[in-house]
């Protein structure tokens, strides 16, 4: 099965500039990690999750081995689950761990809203997700949410009413999504506007409040209550009709350069997020991606954080109870993945740009830019080396004629791609 050309064109863009996963489309050329998704779907998310359990695992690889694949992978197995996945992206100072109504705000602000098959870009937000269920059931009756009579449908009336009867652990949290579904019903924007503030843990007004008092919206959401609210927020999501929340955090390198007390602070909202997981929050699987070093200098420094962590082994089929999922162990030897890669790379190519290639020439030079990114030694992962090259040897071949590079040509060229990274890196963080 191929992508569309579309998403094939975006794929190749996107992998030939930085190297680095398109959200999109994961699944047309993933390679190597097949065991590991599939003990996630097995144990967690087609039946522990779905009964109500929670779990965290910790996502270990180095800059630019494929932690943010994995995670993509992740969230797409999870979609076919029905769950609901707020998938954090943080910039690259910033590290919500300081402050727990900042791993809510987190949390809430990256919901995403996706429909299965859809091409359309996801959308983000608790409020857009909330939204976005609603219409989900009105839409096929051919209404829009503000015409009269939607609140009649049967399906409608079944949704709020099993909502107002769910126990939710915070009530002005029980209360807000409520209110919030009743707003967009009745068409009261300004109510809509502040639910959402509220919502998203952002900070509310006193005129935001004392509108919200009347619906029974009385706390505001501080670090004080912030785990409460995550907890009501993973349980609103079950009775929303979800099999559970799926909770991505791809920032666990941040953690190494924030340091003094704030690390502490950090590593104890880790450690209680952690420990929350294990049955304060249902139906949640929290994943946290960081690079060796996290383990390695951050860890040590903290016993009780280590203790929750740390693992004798990996995480397998065999091992699911592991919190630590390596990306250096994989199915396969690192030449043979590199090559799949390319294998199920070179197809999508040929979509995104309608061309056809010369299969055998283009399988040498898998092999040889395989060879030299795993033997270049260089600071970027050779994983995100080789595809960036490869993409970008493919389209000058394709410009200028296509022939098999010797293997001193594709060592440069690796190590020119490593350099044009590692600026790139310097934008944006430093590569570990």
């Amino acid at each position: 099965m191929l992508p569309e050309p579309r998403l094939a064109r975006q794929i190749i863009e996107t992998l030939g500039q930085s190297g680095t996963p398109v959200s999109k489309g994961v699944s047309y050329y993933n390679a190597g990690n097949e065991s590991l998704l599939n003990a996630i779907d097995t144990h967690y998310l087609g039946s522990y999750l779905a009964d109500g359990g929670a779990v965290f695992k910790l996502v270990v690889g180095d800059y630019g081995s494929g932690k943010s694949h994995f995670l993509y992978c992740i969230r797409d197995r999870a979609w076919q689950r029905n769950f609901a996945v707020s998938k954090v992206e943080l910039s690259p100072k910033e590290s919500p761990y300081d402050d727990q109504r900042r791993v809510y705000a987190a949390v809430a602000s990256s919901l995403m809203w996706h429909e299965l098959g859809s091409l359309n870009e996801d959308e983000h937000g608790l409020s857009r997700f909330l939204e976005g269920t609603l219409r989900r059931l009105v839409n096929p009756h051919g209404l829009d949410l503000q015409d009269e009579g939607v609140e009649n449908i049967p399906e409608v009336r079944a949704f709020l009413h099993t909502l107002a009867t769910s126990n939710v652990d915070s009530l002005s949290f029980h209360k807000a999504v409520q209110g919030f579904f009743n707003a967009l019903l009745r068409g009261q924007e300004r109510r809509v506007e502040s639910l959402e503030r509220w919502l998203h843990g952002e900070e509310v007004s006193p005129e935001d409040m004392r509108d919200l008092r009347m619906i029974g919206v009385t706390e505001k959401i501080n670090k004080n209550n912030a785990f409460k609210m995550l907890r009501s927020l993973c349980q609103t999501v079950r009775a929303l009709g979800y099999t559970g929340l799926v909770l991505l955090f791809d920032e666990g390198d941040r953690m190494l350069s924030i340091g003094g007390k704030a690390e502490k602070v950090a590593t104890d909202n880790l450690r209680e997020v952690i420990d929350r997981c294990r049955e304060d929050l249902p139906g949640a699987l929290f994943m946290y991606a960081v690079p060796p070093d996290f383990l390695h200098t951050i860890v040590p420094k903290y016993p009780a954080l280590q203790q929750r962590i740390q693992a004798a082994n990996y995480f397998s089929r065999a091992n699911p109870f592991s919190p630590q999922i390596n990306l250096e162990h994989l199915d396969v030897p690192d030449e043979e993945l590199l090559e799949q890669i390319g294998y199920r790379l070179l197809p999508i190519f040929e979509i995104a740009y309608d061309v056809k290639l010369d299969r055998d020439t283009q399988l040498a030079n898998i092999q040889v830019f395989s060879e030299a990114a795993r033997n270049s030694y260089l600071a970027i992962s050779h994983r995100r080396l080789f595809v960036k090259a490869l993409v970008t040897e493919w389209f000058r071949q394709k410009e200028n004629g296509e022939t098999v590079v010797p293997p001193e040509y594709a060592s440069g060229v690796i190590k020119g791609q490593s350099e044009a990274l590692n600026l790139l890196a310097d934008e944006e963080q430093s590569p570990y």
